[in-house]
Formats: structure tokens, sequence, C-alpha cells
């Protein structure tokens, strides 16, 4: 996908993503219909014990990664945030965790759970660390104070999610609904900040033209 296509479809992209966070969470950590995977101690992983339920509890999360990790990359595009070097890590981390995506889905599509969680975990802490170094890319490039500190907020919440899961099943330190709130507020920051993007042509155009960035310049 080129550059052109990556913006114009980063926001759309973002948005549609934010919003599948949200059921993600709730389904993952609630389980509004029943168990959808009993981990199995002989088998070192979970097995599916419904699979219809797995593929609509899983299927968002899948797709919310792939499509944020999308509006992340059109982002780094439209801001040519790879001119400089924090930019180019980010963009190579939103890869890793655009490919880790598209393994998550193939764990939905073959039923094999593993595969789906392993994509899924690593993908959103992939997702979390490019989140970060964009937004400090952002802010070397002169872009707008809020950009960077919605893509640095934004980011560091990904990274949270990696411990979620563990707080709220092994250790329990956290009730569910809690962690079913923090994916959603993760997501809903997705959802704004992918509106933003879509209104950027209409509102400022091309932002370019407010962030000069220098290719010499280290980030």
């Amino acid at each position: 996908m080129g550059a052109t296509a990556l913006t114009r479809w980063a926001g759309p992209a973002a948005i549609v993503g934010g919003l599948l966070w949200a059921p993600y969470g709730v389904c993952e950590l609630l389980e509004p219909w029943g168990t959808d995977t009993l981990y199995r101690d002989d088998m070192g992983y979970s097995e599916i014990v419904d699979g219809r339920l797995f593929v609509a509890y899983s299927l968002p999360g899948s797709l919310a990664l792939l499509l944020t990790t999308l509006g992340l990359l059109g982002a780094v595009a439209w801001v040519r945030l790879s001119a400089i070097r924090t930019g180019q890590i980010a963009r190579l981390l939103a890869y890793v965790a655009l490919t880790l995506g598209a393994l998550s889905l193939a764990g939905v599509i073959t039923m094999f759970d593993p595969l789906f969680t392993a994509g899924r975990i690593f993908g959103t802490l992939a997702l979390g660390a490019a989140m970060v170094l964009a937004g400090i890319a952002a802010r070397s490039a002169g872009a707008p104070p809020g950009w960077a500190a919605a893509l640095l907020f934004l980011g560091l919440l990904g990274l949270f999610l990696l411990p979620l899961w563990p707080l709220v099943h092994a250790v329990q330190l956290l009730p569910a609904g809690v962690g079913a709130a923090v994916i959603a507020l993760f997501g809903s920051g997705w959802a704004l900040l992918g509106y933003r993007l879509w209104l950027m042509p209409t509102e400022t155009g091309l932002w370019l033209n407010h962030c000069a960035v220098d290719p010499r310049r280290p980030a």
C-alpha cells in the first residue's frame, strides 16, 4: 500500500479499529455468553471449547489490531515521521505489529488459540511501542503538541495492555470490568485520533507545511 493510500484510509481504519477494541475487551475479559477456551495443563495452552464463541470473542481483537496499526502507519506517512530516526523505528515496529495482527487473524481463521493469543499479545506490544516512538518523533518534528501527547498517551496505554490480562486473571488485582474499561479507553482514543486524521486534509491541508522535518536531525 502506497503512502497516498495509507494517508487516505488511515482515518477510517483507525476509527473502525478503535471502535472494535471495546467489544473485544468486553468479550475477552467478561465472557458475556460463556467460556470459549479452557487452559489445558497437559497441552500447555488453551483449548477452544466453543468455536462460535471463540470467533465472536477473538475476531474483533484481531481486526482492531490490524486497523489501528494501519491508522498509525498512515499517520506516520502523513507527517513523514520516517524522515527522522525515531520515526523510522516507529514505522518498523508498526509493520511488525501489522504482521503479528495478521498472524492473530490467522489464528482465528484456523481456530488455533495460541496463534491468535501470541499475535494479539506481541502485536499490541509492538503497536504500543511504535506509538510511543511516533509521539517522540512527532514532538521532534514540530507537530502540534496535542498530536504528540495523544500518541504518547495511547502508546503507554497500549503497553499497559500487556500486563492487563495477568492482572485480571492470574493475580486478580484488577476486576474484569476495569480491564475492559481500560481497553475501551484505548479504543476510544484511537477512534478520536482516527477522526482527527480523517478531518486533517479539510481542516489543515498538508500538515507538512507546518512541520518541516530535517532528515539529518536525530530524535
